[in-house]
C-alpha cells in the first residue's frame, strides 16, 4: 500500500511545478542558513544546503504518505459510522 501512495506522490510531483509549500520550505532553509554562508567555505555551505533540502523534501513526502493514510482512515470511519446509523 505504501508503494502505491508513494507512486501517487511521485506522479503528483512530476506533473506539478513548485507549490506554495515548496516555496515556504525554500524560504525556511534560506533563513536557517543565512548566517552560515558567511562562515563556511562555499563547498561546505552547498553541501549543508543540499542536505537540508534532501531532509525537507523527504519529510514532505513522508507527510504526504501519513496524511493520505489518515484521510483514508477518516473516510472509512465516516462510512462505517454512517452504516451503523442506518443512513444511505
Amino acid at each position: 500500500m505504501e508503494d502505491l501512495i508513494k507512486e501517487i506522490y511521485d506522479n503528483k510531483m512530476e506533473k506539478s511545478k513548485w507549490n506554495r509549500t515548496d516555496y515556504e520550505i525554500e524560504k525556511e532553509i534560506r533563513d536557517l542558513l543565512q548566517h552560515e554562508e558567511e562562515h563556511l567555505p562555499p563547498k561546505e555551505y552547498e553541501k549543508c544546503r543540499n542536505k537540508m533540502y534532501q531532509a525537507a523534501f523527504a519529510g514532505k513526502e513522508k507527510g504526504f504518505v501519513e496524511g493520505f493514510r489518515y484521510g483514508v482512515r477518516l473516510t472509512a470511519e465516516c462510512f462505517i459510522q454512517k452504516e451503523d446509523r442506518g443512513e444511505s
